[in-house]
């Protein structure tokens, strides 16, 4: 009976020094950790996202594919698939139809070439310059703080809205872009009028009056390019234009006015960037003209005091699909109405 008792009293012993043991070895918040998918390099983390399946495919098409999985860093501006359907690409086949290394040059230009955040981005930044993959520079904007101390905390690159920033990547951070950059790699904003024969008065009229030849040099220049149905609805038709004296009509007032000179903006820059300016309107006078052209939240406006007259342009009514066409020495936008006439132009 009494070694019964003892062994009993031993086992009692042995659970409690188990107890304690299991006690002592105890962590307070111990977690087990789990594997975080989006800590991949940029391709992967692509492959591995439906929301950038189509942004994959055009990677892994053009064989880029081993290059956003080597060491980096990368910023990666991908495009959702949203902002490829827009552009009527719907699956992984369409990018067949292209050409293989226009598209690897765009999607080239969508990979800047260092990590950058949304922290590392100048506040109410405009203009701001980045290398890209591709080799030309892209132009990031920031709308951070209003006058009035409203929070925005918006970013562009080339125009097209971040919809998502900041995620971090095993080589790198993408954002995701709301729409496909639009880029004319090799082109002058001069050779891209020329190509589109839907501006062809404009063009007659910059040449006449002596403004097109530059429009092939370093710039950078931003163009609101009246097309033509506008023109000859302003009474401005190609047989109007072949008529004018140059010694008579003042050109830089009739076709110089729709160019901004050493100015470098996308169609969101401008609503930001009067959203952060303490003046809400951006004013300029036209070269060798003392008309104003000036810039306001949603508008365009071409005015000429002593001429009496002012022509205002609704910069919501532009398709949006014919903005942001960026080239090497700047940028083009169709401008879906036109500025002064004939009649205003007339030197005294």
């Amino acid at each position: 009976m009494k070694i019964k008792q003892t062994v009993e009293q031993y086992t009692a012993y042995l659970a409690i020094v188990f107890c304690m043991l299991l006690a002592a070895c105890k962590h307070d918040n111990y977690n087990i950790s789990t594997p975080n998918d989006n800590i991949r390099p940029a391709a992967d983390f692509l492959r591995n996202n439906f929301d950038y399946s189509l942004f994959y495919a055009a990677i892994d098409y053009t064989g880029l594919t081993e290059t956003l999985n080597g060491p980096g860093p990368f910023t990666v501006l991908a495009p959702t698939n949203a902002a490829f359907n827009a552009l009527g690409i719907q699956f992984p086949s369409d990018f067949k139809k292209l050409n293989r290394d226009s598209l690897r040059q765009a999607m080239a230009y969508h990979i800047i070439t260092r990590d950058l955040t949304t922290a590392n981005m100048p506040v109410n930044g405009v203009d701001v310059r980045y290398q890209t993959l591709a080799g030309p520079k892209l132009y990031e904007t920031s709308a951070n703080l209003g006058l009035t101390g409203t929070v925005y905390n918006k970013y562009y690159f080339d125009g097209c809205l971040a919809s998502s920033t900041n995620i971090h990547l095993a080589n790198g951070t993408l954002h995701a872009l709301s729409k496909v950059i639009k880029q004319y790699p090799g082109k002058t904003v001069q050779a891209w009028l020329a190509a589109r024969p839907n501006y062809s008065i404009f063009v007659s009229g910059l040449k006449k009056f002596g403004l097109w030849d530059e429009l092939a040099t370093t710039g950078p220049f931003t163009i609101y390019a009246p097309n033509n149905t506008v023109l000859i609805a302003a009474g401005i038709t190609q047989a109007a234009v072949d008529a004018l004296d140059p010694t008579k009509y003042n050109g830089p007032r009739l076709f110089g006015a729709y160019i901004l000179y050493n100015k470098f903006y996308f169609s969101t820059d401008v609503s930001e960037f009067v959203s952060i300016n303490s003046d809400l309107s951006t004013t300029f006078t036209v070269r060798n003209d003392d008309s104003i052209f000036k810039i306001e939240t949603n508008y365009l406006t071409l005015s000429n005091t002593a001429g009496g007259w002012s022509y205002k342009l609704n910069l919501y009514s532009f398709p949006v699909i014919n903005m942001d066409h960026l080239c090497d020495n700047g940028i083009v936008h169709n401008c879906d109405g036109a500025f002064a006439r004939p009649a205003d132009a007339l030197k005294q």
